[in-house]
């Protein structure tokens, strides 16, 4: 047992004292942080302009500050461009530019303050002590190497202010020195932005190491594993024949020259998902990494907004009102002009949101771009995250993407398929109108009973899609087998830390994933 391994539980103790005042009392939380915020912000220019000074309570906050994005922001964000040590939306001077991973069109470069980045550290902190907490053998993630997917933290600079990406960035500002150790392979690997080369790259590293963990870029992540167990098995084999690595590797390769993961990292035991729906790869993953445990997280560009906190499975993801003020718009709002926004404390289990954000990287009733549905409200937690705007509407279905990861999922479990890539097509042949389900599967899957089971799945959840089918305005969904990763597709057309998308209605892209 290493020494960090001995000494993570005690902190992680202590942490757990924080963790059940987050989850006993997240009003209070929020409403104290909101109320922080606003001390802090209060003589920046932004702060001035809404008057911050004069603002006693949540509902004088929403009264006299309107709703942002970022196109609203934007000649906020024009000013720190342009004098990025003065008080603009922060108390202190902006340090770096988080290149945003474009999942809602061309990427931003979105500023971040210290202030901003202790509040991120602190919650990148919960997510590892609550994974410690929730079992002793948890500890063991310490004994090996925690293999953390990052893009580049430097791109270029903004008047002499760097840009980057966040998972690149936080490891090299991250306050906290226990999170730092744990963060490699490092800088020669982490730097690299051609996906085939950095993918390689990283499957020779963790072929020499003791992997206990993965974390960083989920579809990153979801790439390696997958070109591990199918396509690096006999090239590794070559690349380290005469080594002390040889035998591992021929001990973990099949007869198909599959590599056999949980052989290869017996101690594999975390697999940390952040930025997408990891739910329609859980029956793959913890196949092919029985032992390890699939964590979730919530972040993006602006912050992180939630993580796992509770020991249990299906329970969704646990919001972060001490890091956060949250707010939220009702569904049926979000298309309006002027929507309503609602606090936390007015939210329905069950209900669907958009999301709108206020914390100490400056991000002031900032919509982000994401919906969300709570699965409880005690403690209050989220799931079926997924990107406002991504309607799919062929035949008055309005089918989202959150549609598409809970039918997916379902699909998933009904018909024991272990999917490793997919997305959904939206198309019109002539006057008819269907969907098309693109998917790599690591198992033999009968495709006409999986397509069955995603439109029943989707039924359930969308009353518009049942009343399509049933009347012949929608045909029933196919199913296709893909056979060249989308996902990569669009990682390498784009940059290493790009999201994939699980409903489009670009045809094109099925000729090149397809047979």
């Amino acid at each position: 047992m290493s020494i960090m391994s001995r000494l993570v539980p005690i902190l992680a103790k202590r942490k757990a004292k924080e963790i059940e005042n987050i989850l006993n009392n997240p009003i209070d939380l929020t409403e104290s942080k909101l109320k922080s915020i606003l001390e802090a912000h209060k003589n920046t220019a932004f702060g001035k302009d809404h008057g911050y000074e004069s603002i006693r309570t949540p509902e004088q906050f929403s009264e006299r500050v309107p709703l942002y994005d970022y196109y609203s922001m934007q000649p906020y964000f024009e000013r720190i461009h342009e004098t990025p040590n003065l008080p603009i939306v922060t108390a202190d001077p902006v340090i770096w530019y988080v290149q945003s991973s474009g999942t809602s069109g061309k990427p931003k470069a979105l500023p971040i303050s210290k202030s901003g980045l202790a509040d991120y550290s602190r919650a990148s902190m919960l997510f590892m002590m609550s994974f410690i907490n929730a079992g002793k053998e948890h500890r063991r993630v310490f004994d090996g190497t925690m293999l953390t997917f990052a893009a580049p933290a430097r791109l270029g600079d903004i008047n002499g202010v760097p840009l980057g990406y966040m998972t690149g960035i936080s490891r090299e500002l991250i306050a906290n020195a226990l999170l730092r150790k744990l963060i490699k392979p490092g800088e020669e690997i982490f730097n690299m932005t051609d996906i085939t080369e950095k993918l390689w790259a990283y499957a020779k590293y963790a072929v020499r190491e003791n992997v206990t963990g993965l974390a960083g870029i989920t579809t990153l992540a979801i790439s390696f594993v997958r070109k591990m167990q199918n396509e690096f098995g006999p090239s590794l084999l070559t690349h380290f024949r005469g080594t002390k690595h040889e035998s591992r590797i021929r001990e973990s390769l099949r007869d198909d020259g599959s590599l056999d993961l949980q052989t290869l990292w017996p101690n594999l035991i975390l697999i940390g998902a952040t930025g997408i729906d990891a739910d329609p790869y859980k029956s793959w993953l913890s196949k092919t990494l029985p032992q390890a445990v699939l964590w979730d997280n919530y972040a993006g560009s602006e912050g992180i907004y939630g993580t796992t906190l509770l020991p249990h499975t299906n329970n969704g993801i646990q919001l972060l009102p001490h890091i956060n003020y949250f707010e939220f718009i009702p569904e049926s709002e979000t298309e309006k002009d002027e929507p309503k926004a609602i606090p936390l404390s007015e939210v329905k289990k069950g209900r669907r949101y958009e999301i709108v954000l206020t914390n100490l990287m400056g991000y002031t009733r900032y919509r982000i771009g994401d919906m969300l549905t709570f699965i409880d409200t005690e403690p209050y937690s989220v799931h079926r995250i997924g990107r406002k705007g991504r309607v799919v509407n062929l035949a008055g279905e309005k089918l989202t993407d959150a549609h598409v990861n809970q039918g997916v999922t379902m699909a998933c479990r009904k018909t024991g398929a272990e999917l490793v890539d997919y997305t959904v097509v939206g198309m019109i042949s002539g006057s008819r109108a269907h969907y098309t389900i693109s998917a790599m599967f690591q198992n033999q899957v009968d495709l006409a009973d999986f397509a069955a089971a995603f439109d029943e799945a989707v039924m359930e959840n969308n009353g518009e899609f049942k009343h399509s089918l049933e009347f012949g305005a929608l045909d029933p969904t196919i199913a296709v087998r893909m056979v060249s990763s989308y996902t990569e597709r669009i990682m390498a057309a784009t940059h290493i830390q790009a999201k994939s998308k699980p409903l489009t209605t670009d045809e094109s892209l099925l000729a090149s994933i397809e047979t």
